[in-house]
């Protein structure tokens, strides 16, 4: 009976500990296929964030085969000021171009004797010419912001964008006119604008600034895809196609050209960086903005040196943006008005945008700014 009983009270110990042990069998299987999924949707969504980062590119380089979007040569106007980017030499001690100078900032003697179409040379390295763009890239809204600046650079800034651009997909060139007070920019200047077509011309009804100007140009703006540029700018070869076509990729990267120079004295065309450098945009703890050589590291991403790369930021004056997401981000500061400091707001706004999830927050890993080489102004 002892032993009937003791073996009755051992079956019902080892029932307990088994009616115990199941729940807790069934909740680890449970926490298990949890943990299983979670890990699955982790890769799911880091290769997503990957595929973001990285950004497709639809553009194709064919060896010895000119891009579909390479317009033909124009010839030199030889033996005309400034043709072909060459210097107008000028008296620089006369009372006439330094008048110029103090009321413009550069040598408007000089420019006033350059055509608005003049040619430019060539800047680009030499298979910038090899790459096949998407033919249905977005079409642009060329957005220039000027504020009393001179006649002739300014107009050449808009035949210079007319004349080297797509016709199809170039919307229009939007002026916006910052309260200039200079006569030539009221009735002269709507006069000429008409004549123009593309160009399209909105006045401030009060001084807004530059960078407040830009987001008023952006609102008004028909293009997909947002261009902002200097008022005195002369862009090079085939500059909008390869700005047009990251933007057509990912609507979330800010396409960035390289700027060569124009010099304020005598108005020659020259590039700014060396043959074959690449730079990234960077600034200090002072927020001062600097450059510096492209990371071997991100070098060797690419399968040719023209390819676009990428950069943590960008000087800030020429860029190319769509539309609707730079005002979804809600433009630039408005609390800014002249240049300085709206690069990196824009930057940083972009990249804290795109990186909601915390992965991949590395070097250039995190970068949504593409510097695009192909393209110059």
């Amino acid at each position: 009976m002892r032993i009937y009983r003791r073996c009755l009270l051992r079956i019902g110990v080892v029932l307990a500990l088994v009616m115990l042990a199941v729940p807790f069998i069934l909740l680890m299987q449970d926490h298990k296929r949890v943990k299983t999924a979670a890990i699955a949707k982790s890769r799911d969504v880091e290769a997503t964030v990957k595929t973001v980062l990285s950004g497709p590119n639809t553009a194709v380089f064919r060896k010895d085969v000119l891009g579909n979007f390479e317009p033909k040569p124009r010839p030199d106007a030889k033996g005309s000021p400034g043709e072909g980017g060459t210097a107008v030499k000028t008296d620089m001690k006369s009372k006439e171009v330094q008048d110029a100078i103090k009321s413009y900032g550069f040598n408007m003697v000089a420019s006033d004797k350059i055509a608005m179409n003049r040619t430019i040379p060539d800047t680009r390295m030499s298979e910038c010419k090899f790459w096949h763009y998407p033919k249905n890239l977005p079409q642009a809204t060329v957005v220039i912001v000027f504020h009393n600046e001179g006649w002739s650079t300014l107009l050449r800034t808009v035949h210079s964008v007319i004349n080297g651009s797509p016709d199809h997909l170039l919307v229009e060139v939007l002026l916006v006119d910052d309260f200039s007070v200079k006569d030539h920019l009221k009735k002269p200047l709507e006069t000429y604008l008409n004549d123009l077509g593309k160009a399209k011309l909105i006045r401030n009804s009060k001084r807004e600034g530059l960078i407040r100007s830009r987001t008023i140009g952006a609102e008004n703006a028909a293009g997909e895809v947002v261009v902002f540029l200097d008022a005195h700018c002369e862009v090079n070869a085939n500059w909008l196609p390869p700005l047009l076509s990251r933007i057509h990729d990912d609507r979330t990267i800010i396409a960035v050209p390289i700027v060569d120079g124009i010099d304020m004295d005598d108005f020659h065309y020259r590039p700014t960086y060396a043959a074959g450098s690449h730079f990234i945009g960077i600034f200090e703890w002072g927020f001062l903005y600097k450059e510096m050589n492209l990371p071997e590291s991100e070098r060797k991403k690419r399968a040719h040196d023209s390819e676009p790369y990428k950069s943590p930021t960008h000087a800030g004056g020429l860029l190319a943006i769509d539309k609707n997401y730079f005002l979804e981000m809600g433009g630039y500061d408005p609390g800014m008005m002249v240049w300085g400091g709206e690069n990196f707001e824009l930057s940083f706004k972009v990249n804290r945008k795109r990186n909601n999830y915390k992965l991949f927050q590395k070097k250039l890993d995190k970068s949504t700014l593409f510097t695009t080489n192909i393209s110059r102004i």
